[in-house]
């Protein structure tokens, strides 16, 4: 049961975190009356969450297809911008080591840090915006909150240790609400 556990509870969260962000976009598209910055606020939140894991598959010479991220561009299918032909194609398909459990427990190890880092300072924008900034600053902390509340969910669905994987040092409502 608990072979892989690490590597299978990574791929499952990647898939629902990718959901809940084109969930936000679709929102954020659409937005209802007075809540165009707060939605706008959850798709940079996102978009920052999902390029940080992006970018530390890259340091951990991860494959992004084999965690599920390489079938969405934080740039593109969040933010809306065009896609580059010039650099579209390669960040996804460079040279991988073979994917195994301790390399994914330390992926998630160091994602979960660097998350909570951000999260943190995302907390501090929230709590004194800048003029105008108060829905958008909310909004960024609520996809961090959203975040660490599935990173839990999940790890007690795969019989995950929070602490084992550093997220005992955070609670969602506690610290980022």
């Amino acid at each position: 049961m608990n072979k892989e556990k690490f590597k299978r509870y990574t791929i499952d969260t990647i898939t629902l975190l990718k959901e809940l962000a084109r969930k936000a976009k679709a929102e954020a598209d659409n937005p209802k009356e007075g809540y165009k910055d707060y939605t706008q606020g959850i798709i940079m939140g996102y978009y920052s969450i999902i390029t940080l894991l992006k970018h530390e598959a890259f340091a951990f010479c991860i494959d992004q297809k084999e965690l599920g991220l390489a079938d969405i561009k934080p740039d593109v299918d969040l933010l809306g911008l065009g896609r580059n032909p010039d650099i579209d194609g390669g960040e996804d398909n460079w040279a991988i080591d073979v994917m195994h459990e301790e390399k994914v427990k330390g992926y998630l190890i160091d994602s979960i840090t660097l998350l909570k880092e951000q999260a943190i300072g995302a907390k501090k924008e929230a709590d004194n915006p800048k003029e105008s900034f108060e829905d958008y600053n909310k909004g960024e902390l609520m996809a961090y909150c959203s975040v660490f509340s599935l990173l839990k969910h999940q790890a007690s669905v795969f019989n995950i240790d929070e602490k084992e994987i550093g997220l005992t040092e955070i609670e969602p409502d506690r610290d980022l609400v």
